[in-house]
């Protein structure tokens, strides 16, 4: 690892927490509330109102879930709470991680940045890099694949289950296994098109082993009103990815980045397709304007907004690594930058050796990561974003991004995973301590 020539090198450390589940420097667990974003969660429906009314006072707690990244989840569109599934929670030490997996299932009222741990009878085993998306019609998070493995070493278990979430009751529900179905795979995306009531599953890993990859680029239909999949069969199809971003728009899914089967280090894909929902056809989105901007990028959220999509940070294969940057992209594909986020400044030195001027901080933004959770709230035009891989290890705090201003809201900080220029210390010997 130390050997890598370049800026392949001096970013080894974030790339590897993108994909390998090892991570930065590790930091010190404290949290403290966050404040809460009034003016969202004021747009939201008279029923929301009606619901979180009824739930009495919000009351901030102490407990939280656990770091972690490749987790899943949801918000509900009545309530507006988040819930949250699964994920990696491994420990980092000296930026080298021990993947651990998690089968808890929390929600998390935006109000007051309250935790609660919610205990079903019936859950998913543990996973983590699920394909996960929201049935916003029936109020229910869908949630396909994933891998785990008991032991520090040897085969992943790959998945091939379809599990549903009730945000309404909190229960889990397994539904029937189908034979002809997609096979068991890991970091694959899962859209819901609400025009068509079906959600599309794409792509993703189907390696058993934690040195390689298998990448794919068949893509499903699943019926939302009996869970039943079928095959989309195109004349083209993207080549074969894993960890890119997916989102539905304009009667297509759109799917943009990702890596392919050199995902541990790239070079990564910087391209973007369109498959009609119609025609079912894959054809190539043309990126222009300020399309250097996009990067090749991995492990990064993709959401709908009315006209165009926005991109959210991920895990870029230059110096720089994991970001924070916000772009739009246009379904004619118009790319824009809406916000910077943090700006390379000192390369790194090496492997784990990052200076404290490693970047140029953006401190209207959350600190910069990758395999983070992004869950579409458009009850209240934002998104959740939870948790993720940062060069410091891996995080616990929750954003909103307004998607009508692409403005931050912190509504619950942490300072895991968070650089030592975010924390307020003073003195930093490196990026992370």
């Amino acid at each position: 690892m130390n050997s890598l020539p370049g800026s392949k090198r001096l970013n080894s450390v974030a790339l590897i927490v993108g994909i390998a589940a090892l991570a930065g420097c590790s930091s010190s667990p404290a949290t403290v509330p966050g404040t809460v974003d009034a003016a969202a969660l004021a747009d939201a429906s008279a029923d929301a109102a009606v619901m979180v009314a009824d739930a009495g006072a919000c009351e901030p707690s102490s407990d939280q879930a656990q770091p972690r990244g490749d987790a899943a989840g949801a918000v509900d569109p009545v309530t507006g709470m988040f819930y949250l599934f699964g994920g990696d929670v491994g420990p980092v030490v000296s930026c080298m991680a021990s993947p651990a997996f998690s089968d808890e299932t929390w929600r998390f009222d935006p109000r007051c940045g309250r935790w609660d741990r919610l205990s079903p009878d019936a859950h998913p085993g543990a996973r983590a890099r699920t394909a996960y998306a929201l049935d916003a019609r029936r109020r229910r998070m869908i949630v396909f694949g994933g891998r785990s493995r008991a032991r520090s070493t040897g085969a992943y278990t790959v998945y091939r289950e379809l599990w549903t979430l009730d945000l309404a009751t909190g229960a889990w529900t397994m539904a029937p296994a189908q034979d002809d179905g997609p096979v068991a795979r890991a970091n694959a995306t899962l859209t819901v098109d609400e025009a068509t009531d079906a959600a599309v599953l794409f792509g993703g890993n189907t390696s058993t082993d934690g040195a390689r990859f298998t990448p794919r680029n068949d893509a499903w239909r699943l019926d939302l009103a009996t869970l039943r999949w079928s095959r989309v069969v195109s004349d083209r199809s993207p080549p074969p990815r894993q960890f890119h971003a997916a989102a539905a728009l304009a009667g297509a899914v759109v799917v943009v980045g990702g890596g392919d089967s050199n995902a541990f280090l790239g070079p990564f894909l910087r391209d973007a397709w369109r498959l009609d929902l119609a025609s079912d056809q894959w054809s190539p989105i043309d990126l222009a304007d300020d399309a250097d901007a996009l990067q090749a990028r991995i492990s990064h959220g993709l959401v709908a907004r009315a006209d165009d999509l926005v991109v959210v940070g991920g895990h870029d294969d230059g110096a720089l690594g994991n970001r924070n940057d916000v772009l739009t992209l246009s379904a004619a594909g118009a790319v824009a930058l809406a916000s910077e986020g943090d700006v390379l400044q000192t390369p790194g030195r090496g492997f784990c050796d990052f200076p404290a001027d490693f970047a140029r901080l953006d401190a209207s933004s959350p600190e910069r990561r990758s395999a983070f959770v992004l869950a579409p709230d458009p009850t209240r035009q934002r998104v959740i974003v939870y948790g993720g891989k940062t060069d410091c290890g891996t995080a616990s705090d929750v954003w909103a991004l307004d998607l009508r201003t692409l403005t931050w809201t912190a509504l619950r900080a942490s300072s895991d995973g968070l650089s030592c220029g975010r924390t307020g210390r003073e003195m930093c010997r490196g990026l992370c301590t």
